[in-house]
């Protein structure tokens, strides 16, 4: 439930956008992104998210391409067409699109060739050029269904529940994925409609996430309490809650929430992962290391808390532990084999492995051109190099763009200044 927590800690509302899109986590870029209000962004933020909302759609397009081409060469046609259905739906670029459309229609017809004759070449497009999957799709087998959708956005819900998700009634699952998509206001109305006899934990927790979302906060946290009421062990609402506390800086309450949590054995590794942010946010570092190595100990935890656990124990000046933990992150570039660009900060702070680290802002700087750290980067890891004229060279040019974001500004500056002419 780590988004809704993010809703509420939005002084910087593009914040964890900015550092999903580091850690090249995309989904999560498209999911933070849903939870941020338009109306309250300056036209320069709203720009910088329309730009990262496509590099996003971009980047999970392409991976869904390169899945869906190696599906056919796997002779797994289905399997191909669900992706390449998943590219069209994120794909921003009309390069991209057209590509894509190609294998759209390569595998859709390779499919009908089973069932019915193939139809004419020149699928419809929709209004922004990119075919759309109930377009190119065959029409009978090939459809998600209902279910089919629920299940593919149920993924990081327990699995328990889940399942209880999906022998829910045709309306709550109607109002769960116009939840989903975004459509907030439609869903709430939706879920309105819902019969009393099937108002249930789930229903509660369901509806009072989506009046969270739209910035209702005492009703959203009535229906969680609701929810704990007909079902104390109501995992997602107790998650919620906490966060909304650690939001709130409620940090007494949410520690002693999670405390009872991990007393009865419920969701331990985000007690321990929220029990490492809450210290770090004290500036307990020994504290906040401890809970982050038992999240880890104890199941599946987000990648924040693998960076936060790296950064505390650089901190406390356990440098070789720290790089270890950053380590255990994907690589980048072709085939996931170059370092993470966390990893290769690390280095590039502590002067070491720079030739891999070059590469790997290099890689980054090809895969995300518009995000200007990365020529940065590159400039400072030539200069802790000794080569000192190409990255003065490359920090004139990054001070000289009129965009370049405060933060970057500082440190080309400050670079500059020590390395400069």
């Amino acid at each position: 439930m780590a988004l809704l927590k993010k809703l509420f800690a939005a002084k910087d509302p593009l914040k964890l956008l900015r550092r999903a899109v580091v850690q090249q986590r995309w989904a999560d870029v498209l999911r933070e992104a849903e939870v941020i209000r338009r109306d309250g962004l300056s036209p320069e933020l709203l720009e910088e998210l329309q730009t990262t909302l496509e590099q996003a759609g971009n980047q999970l397009a392409e991976i869904n391409l390169e899945e869906g081409e190696a599906c056919l060469r796997g002779g797994q046609r289905d399997q191909a067409l669900e992706h390449f259905q998943l590219a069209a739906e994120h794909a921003r670029s009309e390069s991209l699109r057209s590509l894509i459309r190609q294998r759209l229609e390569k595998s859709a017809l390779v499919v009908r060739e089973k069932t019915v004759s193939a139809q004419s070449a020149g699928d419809p497009c929709c209004a922004s050029g990119c075919a759309t999957a109930a377009e190119s799709a065959p029409t009978t087998d090939h459809e998600m269904d209902v279910d089919s959708r629920l299940e593919l956005s149920l993924t990081s819900y327990p699995s328990e529940m889940a399942t209880r998700y999906l022998n829910t009634s045709d309306s709550f699952k109607q109002a769960l994925l116009l939840a989903f998509t975004g459509a907030a206001e439609e869903a709430l109305s939706a879920f309105d409609r819902i019969v009393e006899q099937e108002r249930d934990d789930l229903y509660q927790f369901e509806r009072g996430a989506l009046l969270l979302r739209l910035g209702q906060t005492v009703q959203g946290r009535d229906c969680l309490q609701r929810a704990l009421a007909l079902n104390p062990r109501q995992t997602l609402a107790m998650e919620t809650l906490v966060t909304l506390e650690l939001a709130e800086n409620q940090w007494e309450n949410a520690e002693r929430r999670l405390q009872q949590m991990l007393a009865a054995g419920i969701s331990m590794p985000f007690c321990y992962s929220r029990l490492a942010e809450l210290y770090a946010g004290k500036n307990d570092l020994v504290g906040a290391i401890g809970y982050a190595e038992q999240a880890l100990a104890s199941g599946p935890v987000e990648l924040d808390i693998l960076v936060l656990l790296s950064d505390c124990l650089e901190k406390t000046g356990r440098i070789e532990k720290a790089e270890a933990v950053l380590s255990a992150l994907p690589g980048s570039g072709c085939g996931g084999g170059g370092a993470h660009v966390l990893l290769a900060e690390f280095w590039l702070r502590h002067g070491k492995s720079l030739p891999q680290a070059l590469e790997a802002f290099k890689s980054a700087s090809r895969q995300d051109p518009g995000n200007l750290r990365w020529p940065l980067r590159i400039a400072q890891t030539c200069l802790a190099q000794n080569r000192h004229k190409e990255g003065r060279d490359l920090l004139e040019k990054i001070l000289c763009t009129p965009d370049l974001p405060a933060d970057l500004r500082q440190e080309a500056e400050k670079n500059f200044s020590f390395y400069g002419k």
